[in-house]
C-alpha cells in the first residue's frame, strides 16, 4: 500500500504561490517618484587642496545629475534651477554654466557650489559640494632658490674696488616677488630680505639690482634671503651670501704745499710784470738813480 502524498504536495504549492504574490505586491507598491534618485552635484576639478600657480584663474568644473540647469531668472521648472557659487562664505555668482572661472587673490580659499530651484530657494535636502584651494603668484611646484650673480663696484670705475657704492645682482627660481601682504602666506611667493654685515638693510619686492651706498673701508658681507608674505624665512632656507672688500682711495691733503705754491705764483707774477714795458722803465729809472748817486 502506497503512502498518501496529496496534502504535503498541496501545501508546498500553496507556499510557493504565496511567496510569488507577496513579491509582486511589494514591487507594485513602490511608486516611480519614490524610486527615482534625487539631484546630485559633483566638483570634477580642481581637486580638493589644489595649489593654483602663477596667479592663474581657478576654473571650477562640476557635474549634476537628475537636475536641469537653467539660467537664473528663467521659467519655472519643477526639477531644475541654477548654481550658487560661494567663495569663503560669500556669494559671488549665480550661474547655469558648468565651468566657472574665478579670479582669486593669493592665499587659501574655500569654494562651495549649491543647487537651488528656479526661484532661488534651496533644495530639500540640500545639494552642495565644496573644495579648498590655494592661489599663489609663484609656480605651483618647485623649490625656491636665490643666487647672487655678481657684485659690481659702481664708482669711480666699474669693477674697481675704489668707491663706496656697490650693486648686488641676483637671480631667483621657482619664486615670485610680491609686496608683503597680510593674511595666510601663499607658497612660492614673497620678497627678499637683504642684510649687510648681519644687519637688516632693506626689503626687496622687485627683480632689480640692490644698491649699497657709502660703505666704509674693509670687508663686507651681503646676504639675500627669500621670505614669505609674513616675512618668515622659507623651509628649507633659500639664501645666498657674498663677501667683498672696499678700499677707497684717500683724498690727499694739500694744505702743507700751499705756502710753496704761493711763493712760486708770486715769483711768476713778478717775472711777467718786469718783462712788460712799464716794468722795464721802472727798472731803468732805478738803475739811473743808483748811477747818479755814485757819480
Amino acid at each position: 500500500m502506497r503512502p498518501a502524498t496529496g496534502p504535503p504536495r498541496a501545501l508546498r504549492w500553496g507556499a510557493a504561490i504565496a511567496l510569488v504574490l507577496l513579491g509582486l505586491t511589494s514591487l507594485l507598491s513602490v511608486s516611480p517618484e519614490a524610486s527615482a534618485a534625487g539631484p546630485t552635484l559633483t566638483i570634477v576639478s580642481p581637486a580638493d587642496r589644489s595649489i593654483i600657480g602663477n596667479g592663474s584663474p581657478v576654473y571650477v568644473v562640476y557635474e549634476v545629475s537628475s537636475f536641469n540647469l537653467t539660467p537664473p531668472g528663467g521659467g519655472p521648472d519643477p526639477n531644475g534651477g541654477h548654481t550658487l557659487v560661494f567663495v569663503d562664505g560669500a556669494l559671488i555668482l549665480e550661474t547655469a554654466a558648468q565651468t566657472v572661472p574665478l579670479n582669486l587673490p593669493s592665499g587659501g580659499h574655500v569654494i562651495e557650489l549649491r543647487l537651488v530651484s528656479t526661484n532661488g530657494s534651496s533644495l530639500v535636502p540640500d545639494v552642495s559640494a565644496s573644495i579648498s584651494v590655494t592661489v599663489t603668484q609663484g609656480p605651483a611646484t618647485g623649490t625656491p632658490r636665490i643666487e647672487i650673480r655678481y657684485v659690481e663696484i659702481t664708482f669711480p670705475t666699474p669693477k674697481l674696488v675704489l668707491g663706496r657704492d656697490v650693486t648686488v645682482s641676483f637671480q631667483i627660481t621657482d619664486f615670485a616677488l610680491v609686496p608683503p601682504v597680510r593674511g595666510e602666506p601663499a607658497p612660492n611667493e614673497g620678497h627678499i630680505e637683504a642684510y649687510l654685515d648681519g644687519v637688516h638693510y632693506s626689503s626687496v619686492t622687485a627683480f632689480r639690482p640692490i644698491p649699497f651706498s657709502d660703505l666704509p673701508d674693509g670687508d663686507h658681507t651681503v646676504t639675500l634671503r627669500l621670505v614669505d608674505n609674513a616675512g618668515t624665512p622659507l623651509t628649507p632656507d633659500a639664501s645666498d651670501s657674498v663677501t667683498f672688500r672696499i678700499q677707497f682711495a684717500p683724498i690727499v691733503d694739500i694744505n702743507p704745499y700751499l705756502s710753496v705754491i704761493q711763493i712760486i705764483l708770486a715769483a711768476a707774477i713778478l717775472i711777467v710784470l718786469f718783462y712788460r714795458d712799464w716794468g722795464r722803465s721802472i727798472l731803468d729809472r732805478l738803475v739811473a738813480r743808483i748811477r747818479g748817486r755814485n757819480a
